[in-house]
Protein backbone atom coordinates (compact mmCIF):
# COMPACT_ATOMS: atom_id res chain seq x y z
CA UNK A 1 0.00 0.00 0.00
CA UNK A 2 1.15 3.52 -0.74
CA UNK A 3 0.27 6.96 0.53
CA UNK A 4 0.32 10.32 -1.22
CA UNK A 5 1.48 13.46 0.52
CA UNK A 6 1.49 17.04 -0.72
CA UNK A 7 4.92 18.53 -0.01
CA UNK A 8 4.74 22.26 0.78
CA UNK A 9 7.04 24.34 -1.42
CA UNK A 10 8.41 27.83 -1.14
CA UNK A 11 7.20 29.71 -4.19
CA UNK A 12 8.15 30.19 -6.90
CA UNK A 13 8.79 26.49 -7.47
CA UNK A 14 8.95 24.80 -10.87
CA UNK A 15 8.99 21.01 -11.00
CA UNK A 16 9.63 21.23 -14.74
CA UNK A 17 12.86 23.08 -13.99
CA UNK A 18 13.71 20.45 -11.39
CA UNK A 19 13.33 17.65 -13.94
CA UNK A 20 15.29 19.55 -16.58
CA UNK A 21 18.18 19.85 -14.13
CA UNK A 22 17.87 16.31 -12.80
CA UNK A 23 18.10 14.69 -16.23
CA UNK A 24 21.56 16.28 -16.67
CA UNK A 25 22.78 15.56 -13.14
CA UNK A 26 25.08 12.53 -13.48
CA UNK A 27 24.96 11.45 -9.80
CA UNK A 28 21.22 10.84 -10.12
CA UNK A 29 21.59 8.55 -13.11
CA UNK A 30 22.71 5.63 -10.96
CA UNK A 31 20.29 6.19 -8.09
CA UNK A 32 17.06 7.61 -9.48
CA UNK A 33 14.45 7.48 -12.21
CA UNK A 34 14.10 10.78 -14.07
CA UNK A 35 11.27 10.99 -16.59
CA UNK A 36 9.31 13.88 -18.16
CA UNK A 37 6.73 13.94 -15.35
CA UNK A 38 8.35 12.29 -12.33
CA UNK A 39 11.47 11.85 -10.25
CA UNK A 40 11.90 8.68 -8.21
CA UNK A 41 14.72 8.22 -5.72
CA UNK A 42 15.44 5.77 -2.93
CA UNK A 43 16.43 6.65 0.63
CA UNK A 44 17.46 4.34 3.45
CA UNK A 45 16.43 4.43 7.09
CA UNK A 46 17.56 1.84 9.62
CA UNK A 47 18.53 -0.65 6.97
CA UNK A 48 15.36 -0.36 4.89
CA UNK A 49 15.12 1.38 1.49
CA UNK A 50 12.09 3.46 0.55
CA UNK A 51 11.24 4.50 -3.01
CA UNK A 52 9.94 8.07 -3.18
CA UNK A 53 8.11 9.22 -6.30
CA UNK A 54 7.75 12.96 -6.82
CA UNK A 55 5.29 14.50 -9.27
CA UNK A 56 3.61 17.89 -9.50
CA UNK A 57 0.03 17.57 -10.80
CA UNK A 58 -1.64 20.98 -11.05
CA UNK A 59 1.58 22.50 -9.74
CA UNK A 60 1.39 20.75 -6.35
CA UNK A 61 4.49 18.77 -5.41
CA UNK A 62 3.25 15.30 -4.45
CA UNK A 63 5.16 12.44 -2.87
CA UNK A 64 4.05 8.84 -3.30
CA UNK A 65 5.71 6.41 -0.89
CA UNK A 66 4.88 3.16 0.87
CA UNK A 67 2.72 3.44 3.95
CA UNK A 68 4.70 3.80 7.13
CA UNK A 69 7.52 5.78 5.59
CA UNK A 70 9.44 7.55 8.38
CA UNK A 71 9.64 11.32 8.59
CA UNK A 72 13.38 11.08 7.85
CA UNK A 73 12.66 9.65 4.41
CA UNK A 74 9.93 12.21 3.65
CA UNK A 75 12.31 15.01 4.63
CA UNK A 76 15.06 13.57 2.43
CA UNK A 77 12.70 13.54 -0.56
CA UNK A 78 11.66 17.15 0.05
CA UNK A 79 15.27 18.23 0.45
CA UNK A 80 16.30 16.47 -2.77
CA UNK A 81 14.34 19.06 -4.77
CA UNK A 82 14.96 21.95 -2.37
CA UNK A 83 11.24 22.26 -1.63
CA UNK A 84 11.80 24.59 1.32
CA UNK A 85 14.42 26.83 -0.32
CA UNK A 86 13.47 30.51 -0.26
CA UNK A 87 14.58 32.20 -3.50
CA UNK A 88 13.09 35.63 -2.88
CA UNK A 89 16.17 37.40 -1.52
CA UNK A 90 18.36 36.00 -4.30
CA UNK A 91 15.84 37.00 -6.98
CA UNK A 92 15.64 40.53 -5.57
CA UNK A 93 19.42 40.96 -5.79
CA UNK A 94 19.68 39.32 -9.21
CA UNK A 95 17.04 41.65 -10.66
CA UNK A 96 19.64 44.45 -10.78
CA UNK A 97 22.51 42.25 -11.98
CA UNK A 98 22.75 42.49 -15.81
CA UNK A 99 24.49 39.12 -16.06
CA UNK A 100 22.26 37.18 -13.66
CA UNK A 101 18.83 38.66 -14.41
CA UNK A 102 18.47 36.76 -17.73
CA UNK A 103 19.66 33.58 -16.00
CA UNK A 104 16.92 33.91 -13.39
CA UNK A 105 14.38 34.46 -16.16
CA UNK A 106 15.55 31.30 -17.92
CA UNK A 107 15.61 29.16 -14.75
CA UNK A 108 12.71 30.78 -12.89
CA UNK A 109 11.39 28.56 -10.12
CA UNK A 110 14.39 26.21 -10.07
CA UNK A 111 15.25 25.17 -6.53
CA UNK A 112 18.56 23.51 -5.77
CA UNK A 113 18.51 19.81 -6.66
CA UNK A 114 20.75 18.21 -4.08
CA UNK A 115 22.57 14.99 -3.56
CA UNK A 116 20.55 12.31 -1.80
CA UNK A 117 21.46 13.29 1.73
CA UNK A 118 24.62 13.79 3.76
CA UNK A 119 25.49 10.11 3.51
CA UNK A 120 25.65 10.25 -0.28
CA UNK A 121 27.66 13.45 -0.56
CA UNK A 122 30.10 12.25 2.13
CA UNK A 123 30.93 9.29 -0.11
CA UNK A 124 30.63 11.03 -3.46
CA UNK A 125 32.73 14.09 -2.60
CA UNK A 126 35.75 11.79 -2.43
CA UNK A 127 34.80 9.90 -5.57
CA UNK A 128 34.71 13.10 -7.62
CA UNK A 129 38.05 14.50 -6.43
CA UNK A 130 40.29 14.96 -9.50
CA UNK A 131 37.98 12.59 -11.38
CA UNK A 132 35.73 13.12 -14.42
CA UNK A 133 32.09 13.22 -13.36
CA UNK A 134 31.13 10.15 -15.39
CA UNK A 135 33.91 8.12 -13.80
CA UNK A 136 32.85 9.28 -10.33
CA UNK A 137 29.26 8.28 -11.11
CA UNK A 138 30.52 4.83 -12.13
CA UNK A 139 32.34 4.51 -8.78
CA UNK A 140 29.10 5.35 -7.01
CA UNK A 141 27.16 2.76 -8.99
CA UNK A 142 29.66 0.07 -8.00
CA UNK A 143 29.46 1.23 -4.39
CA UNK A 144 25.66 1.05 -4.37
CA UNK A 145 25.60 -2.28 -6.17
CA UNK A 146 27.68 -3.72 -3.33
CA UNK A 147 26.42 -1.87 -0.26
CA UNK A 148 23.14 -0.17 -1.15
CA UNK A 149 19.78 -1.26 0.22
CA UNK A 150 17.46 -2.29 -2.61
CA UNK A 151 13.80 -1.49 -3.19
CA UNK A 152 11.59 -2.39 -6.14
CA UNK A 153 9.61 0.39 -7.81
CA UNK A 154 7.45 -0.84 -10.65
CA UNK A 155 9.79 -2.66 -12.99
CA UNK A 156 12.90 -0.90 -11.66
CA UNK A 157 15.22 -1.84 -8.83
CA UNK A 158 16.63 1.13 -6.95
CA UNK A 159 19.44 1.10 -4.42
CA UNK A 160 19.59 3.54 -1.53
CA UNK A 161 22.81 4.78 0.03
CA UNK A 162 23.13 3.39 3.58
CA UNK A 163 22.97 5.92 6.39
CA UNK A 164 26.19 7.12 7.98
CA UNK A 165 25.60 4.87 10.99
CA UNK A 166 25.80 1.89 8.62
CA UNK A 167 28.59 3.23 6.42
CA UNK A 168 31.00 3.60 9.34
CA UNK A 169 31.18 -0.18 9.60
CA UNK A 170 32.67 -0.53 6.10
CA UNK A 171 36.42 -1.01 5.95
CA UNK A 172 38.71 0.51 3.37
CA UNK A 173 39.32 -3.04 2.11
CA UNK A 174 35.57 -3.54 1.57
CA UNK A 175 35.23 -0.26 -0.29
CA UNK A 176 38.36 -0.80 -2.41
CA UNK A 177 37.10 -4.21 -3.47
CA UNK A 178 33.78 -2.65 -4.51
CA UNK A 179 34.97 0.42 -6.43
CA UNK A 180 38.41 -0.69 -7.58
CA UNK A 181 40.34 2.32 -6.22
CA UNK A 182 42.37 1.86 -3.04
CA UNK A 183 43.23 5.51 -2.44
CA UNK A 184 39.66 6.70 -2.70
CA UNK A 185 38.47 3.80 -0.56
CA UNK A 186 40.77 4.80 2.29
CA UNK A 187 39.64 8.42 2.10
CA UNK A 188 35.95 7.43 1.92
CA UNK A 189 36.30 5.31 5.07
CA UNK A 190 37.93 8.23 6.90
CA UNK A 191 35.49 10.86 5.67
CA UNK A 192 32.43 8.77 6.49
CA UNK A 193 33.70 8.08 10.00
CA UNK A 194 34.53 11.72 10.71
CA UNK A 195 31.36 13.19 9.19
CA UNK A 196 29.33 10.76 11.28
CA UNK A 197 31.25 11.86 14.37
CA UNK A 198 30.60 15.54 13.64
CA UNK A 199 26.91 14.87 12.99
CA UNK A 200 24.39 16.25 10.54
CA UNK A 201 22.71 18.49 13.12
CA UNK A 202 25.96 20.35 13.74
CA UNK A 203 26.72 20.77 10.05
CA UNK A 204 23.23 22.19 9.42
CA UNK A 205 22.84 24.37 12.50
CA UNK A 206 26.33 25.59 13.43
CA UNK A 207 27.65 28.91 12.12
CA UNK A 208 28.93 28.32 8.60
CA UNK A 209 32.56 28.92 9.51
CA UNK A 210 32.41 26.35 12.32
CA UNK A 211 30.80 23.74 10.06
CA UNK A 212 33.32 24.44 7.30
CA UNK A 213 36.31 24.23 9.64
CA UNK A 214 35.07 20.96 11.12
CA UNK A 215 34.95 19.48 7.64
CA UNK A 216 38.32 20.91 6.61
CA UNK A 217 39.90 19.21 9.62
CA UNK A 218 39.03 15.81 8.11
CA UNK A 219 41.89 14.23 6.13
CA UNK A 220 40.82 14.08 2.51
CA UNK A 221 38.45 17.07 2.71
CA UNK A 222 39.57 20.30 1.05
CA UNK A 223 37.69 23.52 0.24
CA UNK A 224 35.96 22.00 -2.81
CA UNK A 225 34.64 18.98 -0.91
CA UNK A 226 33.62 21.05 2.10
CA UNK A 227 31.69 23.39 -0.17
CA UNK A 228 30.03 20.43 -1.91
CA UNK A 229 28.91 18.90 1.38
CA UNK A 230 27.49 22.11 2.79
CA UNK A 231 25.95 23.48 -0.42
CA UNK A 232 24.97 20.50 -2.57
CA UNK A 233 24.43 18.02 0.24
CA UNK A 234 22.83 20.12 2.96
CA UNK A 235 21.56 23.13 1.01
CA UNK A 236 23.52 25.74 2.96
CA UNK A 237 23.65 28.77 0.70
CA UNK A 238 24.75 31.34 3.30
CA UNK A 239 28.43 31.27 2.32
CA UNK A 240 30.66 29.80 -0.36
CA UNK A 241 34.32 30.03 0.59
CA UNK A 242 35.62 28.29 -2.52
CA UNK A 243 34.40 30.60 -5.29
CA UNK A 244 37.20 29.38 -7.53
CA UNK A 245 35.15 26.22 -8.15
CA UNK A 246 32.74 28.32 -10.24
CA UNK A 247 35.29 30.59 -11.89
CA UNK A 248 34.96 29.05 -15.36
CA UNK A 249 31.18 29.38 -15.24
CA UNK A 250 31.51 32.89 -13.87
CA UNK A 251 33.68 34.03 -16.75
CA UNK A 252 31.27 32.37 -19.17
CA UNK A 253 28.22 34.21 -17.81
CA UNK A 254 29.79 37.51 -16.69
CA UNK A 255 32.50 37.98 -19.30
CA UNK A 256 34.59 41.05 -18.53
CA UNK A 257 32.33 41.92 -15.60
CA UNK A 258 33.53 38.84 -13.68
CA UNK A 259 34.75 39.96 -10.24
CA UNK A 260 34.37 37.19 -7.67
CA UNK A 261 34.96 39.27 -4.49
CA UNK A 262 32.50 41.95 -5.60
CA UNK A 263 29.90 39.34 -6.53
CA UNK A 264 30.31 37.62 -3.15
CA UNK A 265 29.69 40.95 -1.39
CA UNK A 266 26.69 41.67 -3.59
CA UNK A 267 24.92 38.36 -3.00
CA UNK A 268 25.81 37.96 0.67
CA UNK A 269 24.03 35.02 2.29
CA UNK A 270 22.41 34.02 -1.01
CA UNK A 271 25.78 33.30 -2.66
CA UNK A 272 25.17 29.56 -2.72
CA UNK A 273 21.96 29.97 -4.71
CA UNK A 274 23.77 32.34 -7.06
CA UNK A 275 26.48 29.70 -7.60
CA UNK A 276 23.90 27.00 -8.32
CA UNK A 277 22.14 29.17 -10.90
CA UNK A 278 25.48 30.21 -12.42
CA UNK A 279 26.71 26.63 -12.88
CA UNK A 280 23.34 25.47 -14.19
CA UNK A 281 23.16 28.25 -16.79
CA UNK A 282 26.72 27.63 -17.94
CA UNK A 283 26.05 23.90 -18.19
CA UNK A 284 22.98 24.46 -20.35
CA UNK A 285 24.93 26.77 -22.64
CA UNK A 286 27.59 24.13 -23.06
CA UNK A 287 25.06 21.40 -23.86
CA UNK A 288 23.38 23.58 -26.48
CA UNK A 289 26.73 24.43 -28.05
CA UNK A 290 27.64 20.76 -28.20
Amino acid sequence: MTMKLVIPTQQPFSFDQTLAFACRFAPLETAAIVEPDRLVAAFAHRGVAWACELRAPQGKLTLTVAEGAPVHVIDRAADLVGARDDLRAFYAIAASDPAMAPVVKQLHGLHQVRFLGLEEIAVYCVMMQRTPIRVAAAYKKRFLDRFGFSVQHGDRMLRAMPELADLVHLSADDIADAIGHRGKAERIATVVREVHRIGEDFLVEAPYAAARDALLAIPGIGPFSATAILLRGLGRVDEMPALEVVEDAGREIYGRAWDAPAIARRYGNTIGTWAFYLKTAAGRRASVAA
